[in-house]
């Protein structure tokens, strides 16, 4: 089997984590949420933003995990 390069893996754990929390946010009524990060334990903080409700992700915990859709 191909091993996945470890940048990869790192983009598919943000894309991962993202998808299932603007899903939950969704389906919650949410547009702001915080959780704690599964990298680092540190504060994870969500909001969808706009009409098109587009996600933005940014974790406090210092290992760098941030998205915006």
């Amino acid at each position: 089997m191909t091993e996945i390069p470890e940048a990869h893996a790192n983009i598919f754990e943000v894309l991962l984590v993202c998808l299932m929390q603007k899903a939950d946010m969704v389906a919650a009524g949410e547009d702001r949420r915080t959780v704690e990060c599964s990298r680092c334990g540190g504060q994870l903080h969500l909001a969808l933003v706009g009409a098109r409700k587009h996600l933005r992700m940014a974790c406090d915990g210092g290992c760098g995990m941030e998205a915006m859709e």
